[in-house]
């Protein structure tokens, strides 16, 4: 088997692979949470969820280097030029490690900026400070270090790095309870996490030197043609890096900053769930980008666009999304002070511009090459069939029993939660679809498509989510991801469709019908949750069980009727632990 067909062979069971230790992680966190809260009030869990938004934004340092790890892995070991790979690690760590300690510099002088600014407490600073502090320096030890993660990902190897972080995952929550228990407070939260990356740092570590001996870290392997891989491939993705990791903090942000730390906390325990369901879908994207690094597509009438193409490609974008986000505040009229002193007139106006923008850009697409590539075409129309239908059983899930979940998961009093729940379940159903299609496009270094999604989506966030905070409170937000998400993947899957030569009937039919089969089992445990409420988390707890297994069963059996077919039934049959007879 070839290098090629070797990565094709393994894309499922990588994919498999994460979403199992996903699964894991999901309900050891859902069971984590209660006990935290139990430990620490509402104004210190939303401090917990603010270091992480002000932590992403380290995250956007290390994003496009670990892009370009796991590409340019994946295509030296297509080629045999497996001694780069060290070359390629030596580069990234030196990198990272400049990057990480002007980070940490800048954040010791902007700490008593962001105190002030996400209204923290006077009597909560030097809490606030230490964990800010040190949540940034053990992520900075993660992007110095995880270039052995992601070296292993490049392999092909994503199922030995996700039992990894798994185990990893489960002591660090031994660990939260643990410290929980000695009075350690929301420090407690800091040492156990600590302590995950660590034992992650580790153990990635050990298994790419057991995949690769001679893979090492050393200054005379420092390379500056790699360094140009990192400014180049990497450069790209670290604008789409940027903007993505904006996008995860942008809500919360805007709502601490206009609601308060405990309207944070709200907002947290409403994202909770569906977040973790959507790490279970996206956990199954990684395998994509080294997948489609090996394959080979050739583009028709291929035309390198000048930098004035490009930059009027996406001015052009930038002024549509901009109409479009225009029409609902200007109608609004408490929406209106927001930005500017709008009526029904200035709306229609928005709209009349958008619909005229929209079929100016329409021309301009249907002008450009086509990417002539069959594998790619299959795994961007399976991997978003496969996505949509696992979303399906996830979020629509969620939706039907939102508020028996949150009563049961966290109590009664946070009865805020449950609409804010089913507004972004609605939200991560939609975005998620734009996973294969994100990482197959970067995989195949064409990264302009993510970065035009990405310039849709975080204007229209940038635009909606404030005024709809300010208008609606928490479901107001809600609601502003969830339109802000639908409209960006419209686009996304206009263009990327385009593109691949993929018809709107065909798409539909293959990806998006099928996932309509879990509507009617939802429905159902829908109607028996309000037809025969529960009280008491023991008694609730058994409903949603059963109703979950009712769901569960009747879509996997209408599923498996219906939507899969013969080849996808031998593959769902080999994944599964049933010991075959030996056969006479």
């Amino acid at each position: 088997m070839n290098q090629q067909d070797s990565a094709q062979s393994k894309l499922t069971g990588n994919a498999v692979a994460g979403i199992a230790a996903t699964l894991v992680y999901m309900f050891s966190r859902l069971m984590l949470t209660p006990v935290i809260l139990n430990y620490l009030n509402l104004t210190e869990f939303g401090l917990w969820s603010l270091c992480f938004v002000i932590l992403s934004y380290a995250g956007m340092g290390g994003f496009g280097v670990n892009s370009t790890y796991i590409r340019f892995t994946a295509r030296y070991l297509a080629e045999g030029r497996k001694e780069e790979i060290s070359r390629l690690l030596t580069t990234g760590v030196l990198y990272m490690l400049v990057f990480c300690v002007l980070f940490v510099i800048g954040l010791v002088y902007l700490m008593p900026f962001l105190l002030e600014r996400f209204q923290v407490e006077p009597a909560l600073r030097e809490t606030a400070s230490t964990l800010l502090l040190g949540t940034a320096l053990v992520f900075s030890l993660e992007l110095v270090l995880g270039g052995f993660r992601y070296i292993v990902n490049g392999m092909h190897e994503y199922a030995r790095e996700k039992t990894v972080t798994t185990i990893a995952g489960l002591i660090e929550i031994g660990a939260i309870v643990g410290f929980l228990m000695l009075g350690a407070g929301v420090t407690g939260l800091l040492y156990a996490y600590a302590i995950r990356l660590v034992l992650e740092t580790i153990g990635c570590w050990l298994i790419a030197r057991a995949m690769l001996p001679s893979l090492r870290v050393s200054f005379s392997l420092f390379s500056r043609e790699h360094l140009r891989h990192f400014f180049g491939f990497g450069g790209k993705v670290q604008v789409l890096g940027v903007l993505g990791i904006f996008l995860t903090a942008v809500d919360r942000m805007f709502i601490t900053a206009i609601s308060g730390l405990a309207a944070g906390g709200m907002f947290e325990i409403g994202r909770k769930l569906p977040s973790t369901a959507g790490g279970i879908s996206s956990s199954a994207f990684g395998p994509f980008l080294s997948t489609a690094a090996h394959l080979e597509g050739v583009w028709s009438n291929e035309r390198s666009k000048s930098v004035k193409e490009r930059a009027v490609t996406y001015l052009h974008i930038i002024l549509t999304t901009a109409a479009i986000a225009l029409i609902p505040i200007a109608f609004h009229p408490q929406a209106r002070p927001y930005l500017f002193a709008g009526s029904q007139l200035t709306a229609l106006a928005a709209a009349a511009l958008a619909v005229l923008l929209l079929l100016l850009l329409n021309r301009s697409f249907s002008s450009e090459s086509r990417l002539e590539s069959t594998e790619i075409r299959s795994l961007y129309l399976d991997g978003i069939r496969f996505t949509n239908i696992l979303n399906s059983v996830l979020f629509v899930f969620l939706i039907a029993m939102a508020h028996p979940l949150i009563d049961v998961w966290v109590g009664t009093e946070y009865p805020g939660a449950a609409d804010v729940m089913i507004l972004l379940s609605t939200a991560y159903a939609v975005q998620l679809t734009t996973g294969p299609i994100t990482m197959l496009f970067r995989g195949i270094d064409r990264n302009g498509r993510e970065l035009e999604y990405m310039l849709v989506q975080t204007l229209l966030m940038v635009l909606w989510i404030p005024a709809g905070t300010m208008v609606w409170g928490l479901n107001g937000a809600a609601g502003a991801i969830a339109a802000s998400s639908v409209t960006s993947t419209l686009f996304i899957l206009w263009r990327s469709n385009r593109t691949l030569g993929i018809g709107t009937g065909e798409f539909v039919a293959h990806t998006v019908l099928p996932a309509l089969l879990a509507l009617p089992p939802a429905l159902l445990i829908f109607g028996i949750s309000n037809l025969w409420p529960q009280t008491g988390r023991v008694a609730l707890l058994i409903q949603i069980l059963l109703c979950g297994t009712l769901f569960v069963l009747s879509s996997a059996a209408l599923f498996w009727k219906f939507v899969l077919n013969e080849q996808e039934k031998t593959k769902v049959m080999e994944m599964l632990p049933i010991k075959k007879r030996p056969s006479c």
